[in-house]
């Protein structure tokens, strides 16, 4: 067991565990800062630990500190941050690709 900090970091991603069935990345938003709209192999789970978030996936959404949103695979989504955020994603499984990270096939 480890016990991770999840407080905001000058790291935007930050890969908290994989374990090969989840995978956990933290993202610490500066305010105005955008995740470009994308899609993932894996159902996610969205938790905004502090801050406040526009969600968009198809919906537009808005979303504060103890909000939690999921997404079903294959769902486009974007994320921009209307104030200093902290934002926890649990994807499952893991993903095979994302294509924040390389491009869709």
């Amino acid at each position: 067991m480890k016990v991770q900090p999840l407080q905001f970091t000058e790291s935007f991603i930050e890969p908290v565990m994989d374990n090969g069935v989840s995978k956990v990345v933290k993202f610490s938003f500066p305010k105005d800062k955008e995740l470009q709209k994308h899609k993932t192999t894996s159902d996610i789970l969205v938790f905004v630990l502090d801050g406040h978030i526009r969600f968009v996936a198809g919906e537009e959404f808005y979303l504060k500190a103890g909000d939690m949103i999921n997404v079903e695979k294959e769902i486009e989504h974007s994320i921009t941050a209307l104030e200093k955020s902290i934002v926890l994603v649990v994807m499952t499984p893991s993903p095979s690709y994302h294509t924040i990270l390389k491009p869709s096939q």
